[in-house]
């Protein structure tokens, strides 16, 4: 094997640890050596079909056992997974796969069965190969594939454990969509640690609470909102060792609540263009350094320029950095005295009224704050006195009232003038992707 090579990673796993749980999605188990089996069998398949070495294939699967069986048989041949979102609409599924040019479009398990082709499997990984090809959450513009390799991934379960451990009894909940990273990498992570997977459909409370109780969760990874209405609900989170936490701004009420009933709540920084975590908080700081994305992994090297985030290191997408050697990332933060970093928001988000900068996120989150307030959201609008204005969007907690004075008065108790919303509109729900993060732009 030579350096730019590495075995297959669910083969090994065959092979040193057949019994051990793989994957459990639907009521079903699969060992390892159950996986492998699958994998293989779907890969002959998928051969047949007229899918080989560099080949893409779109991926439409719900995130179950069947969407586990087929990027494990794509890896066997060498193909590129690209998986897409339900949630796109015609026009913009349309326009991806014609970008894309799959080999094949799998919607169902159908779409991968059939006769079984003799064809040679791989047996060791290119670490400069792409293995998925990803779409990004969009939230600053419209979503762009990310090409993703072996090495990225591999290097990004190293960096993982050596902040997080792992235990050869871990099992990661995944509650988030396998089309972005944060699902997806759970499902590679595993493998390569050899460790289990339990795989959610979608987020649903009540299934989660079953899942903790009964599932034998050792870690989680959630977005804020998600962690917000498992704290609404009532849900026992004290049993995992880490509750993952990314997606965007947590709010610090939520980690203080979650970290007052015994759970571990660690929040971390990363995106598509870095093969998920760049940066986590280690678990024992999760209380020490609540609000912080931690400091950066192993794997990643950080520093600011001119407020905005960039990131340097192999977890980094091929193409993605510039040129000077680093991914600008387009979010503003800071690295404290200690070396963590504290993320302050988008580059674009940033509002500028009558001459002072406000940062979106800390308004949100004094507004959250109220009991009356359920979700907000702060974006700047043109105004002809202050440049722009600084406006809210809120969304009330069913039955309860506020109106704009009330919330008005609550900002300004607790913020500078030049901060408080100028104005305030209320809604049902605000924009989000299906990953959690909010879509600032389309309040705009």
């Amino acid at each position: 094997m030579s350096s730019g090579t590495v075995e297959n990673w669910l083969a090994q796993r065959a092979t040193s640890c057949p019994e051990r749980l793989a994957v459990r999605a639907g009521g079903v188990d699969l060992t390892y050596a159950e996986l492998e089996r699958e994998a293989q069998a779907a890969a002959r398949r998928l051969a047949a079909r007229g899918v080989g070495r560099g080949s893409t294939v779109a991926i439409e699967l719900r995130p179950g056992l069947d969407f586990a069986i087929l990027l494990h048989a794509l890896m066997k041949l060498g193909a590129v997974a690209h998986p897409l979102s339900p949630r796109l609409t015609e026009r913009e599924r349309a326009r991806e796969l014609e970008h894309a040019q799959p080999a094949l479009v799998v919607r169902s398990a159908a779409d991968f069965e059939g006769a079984e082709a003799d064809a040679p499997l791989l047996d060791e990984h290119d670490m400069d190969a792409v293995c998925c090809r990803l779409l990004t959450s969009g939230t600053s513009g419209t979503p762009r594939a990310v090409g993703l390799t072996y090495g990225n991934f591999l290097w990004s379960a190293v960096g993982s454990a050596f902040n997080l451990g792992v235990d050869p009894g871990d099992r990661w909940l995944c509650c988030l969509p396998l089309h972005h990273v944060g699902g997806l990498s759970i499902l590679m992570r595993s493998v390569i640690y050899g460790t289990g997977a339990v795989i959610h459909e979608g987020f649903d409370v009540e299934r989660v609470r079953e899942s903790l109780a009964s599932d034998g969760i050792t870690l989680v990874s959630l977005v804020a909102t998600q962690l917000v209405r498992l704290l609404e609900a009532g849900v026992d989170l004290s049993g995992p060792r880490v509750l993952l936490v990314g997606g965007g701004p947590v709010p610090l009420a939520a980690i203080e609540e979650a970290s007052a009933q015994g759970a571990s709540v660690v929040q971390t920084y990363g995106m598509t263009e870095t093969c998920s975590q760049v940066t986590t908080l280690a678990p024992s700081d999760a209380r020490r350094k609540a609000g912080s994305a931690g400091r950066p992994l192993l794997t990643s090297r950080l520093r600011i320029a001119d407020g905005e985030i960039l990131v340097q290191g192999p977890t980094v997408a091929p193409g993605a950095a510039s040129e000077d050697g680093w991914l600008h990332t387009g979010d503003l933060g800071r690295i404290d005295e200690e070396g963590f970093l504290w993320v302050e928001g988008r580059l674009g988000d940033l509002i500028v009224t009558g001459g002072e900068n406000v940062m979106p996120d800390e308004v949100e989150e004094v507004l959250r704050e109220h009991p009356a307030v359920a979700d907000a959201a702060v974006v700047g609008r043109p105004d002809a006195e202050w440049q722009e204005a600084v406006t809210a969007v809120v969304v009330l907690r069913d039955g309860a009232e506020a109106d704009a004075e009330t919330l008005r008065a609550h900002c300004a108790a607790r913020l500078a003038g030049f901060k408080v919303p100028k104005r305030f509109e209320f809604a049902a729900e605000l924009p989000r992707t299906s990953s959690g993060k909010l879509l600032r732009r389309a309040l705009r």
